[in-house]
């Protein structure tokens, strides 16, 4: 997670660049949530992007139903819940 500091810069960053592009966003709190969008998919797609790469190296996780055992496993609940 960044810094305080460095998400601050990253925001401003993203501001001038998109006021210098011409947008005219109608307040701050506009270009906030464009920001956070932006930011959110990014994540969103390095998430992605390594679980691709832990498929191609063999790794697939567990099956719907390992799941679905062990967490009633876990919680006590009846294999039927």
């Amino acid at each position: 997670m960044s810094s305080l500091f460095e998400q601050l810069q990253a925001f401003t960053e993203y501001a001038r660049s998109r006021i210098d592009a011409g947008a005219k966003p109608e307040s701050i709190d506009e270009l906030f949530d464009e920001w956070r969008e932006s930011e959110l998919s990014s994540v969103d797609a390095h998430a992605v992007a390594a679980s691709l790469r832990d498929m191609e190296q063999g790794e697939t996780g567990r099956s719907l139903e390992e799941f679905r055992k062990d967490f009633s496993r876990e919680k006590g609940l009846s294999q039927n819940d």
